[in-house]
């Protein structure tokens, strides 16, 4: 019986492009001062979008403009990100940027491995939210009815 040899897996660098249209987080409008005290009003609103693939030989972040005075903000942006293993995910985490720096809102993790290659998807995602905007969105036991 002669060795087996050595098992490859070949994984070909790849690129993906991303194209940021818009987020609808009007649910948050009156939330953001209250659950982030140093957060702005809506009408001063600074929502942007970072991108970066996650996987283990590192990472490239790239990020959308700033939209302002809005929480229904329409980026149409494009990007491409190099993907360089098979179980890359993509992350999408938006933020309000505003004199306090920048304040998490909510992200979303993209598994790329479940894409068909050249595939094209229009698809809203769910976003996670920071857990004092999600609490703040939960219906409080007193207002529920009996």
């Amino acid at each position: 019986c002669s060795p087996k040899g050595t098992r490859l897996e070949r994984w070909h660098m790849a690129s993906l492009s991303v194209k940021v249209l818009e987020a609808d987080l009007r649910a948050l409008e009156e939330l953001l001062p209250q659950s982030f005290p140093t957060c702005e009003p809506v009408p001063n609103s600074h929502l942007f979008a970072s991108l970066r693939i996650i996987q283990s030989c590192g990472s490239r972040q790239c990020a959308t403009f700033v939209k302002e005075h809005t929480c229904k903000p329409v980026w149409e942006e494009e990007f491409t990100l190099t993907i360089e293993e098979e179980h890359a995910e993509l992350e999408l985490v938006v933020y309000n940027f505003d004199s306090g720096g920048h304040q998490f809102l909510g992200s979303v993790v993209i598994p790329l491995g479940e894409m068909e290659s050249g595939e094209a998807v229009d698809e809203w995602y769910p976003l996670s939210l920071h857990p004092q905007l999600q609490e703040s969105l939960q219906p409080h036991a007193e207002e529920e009815d009996p």
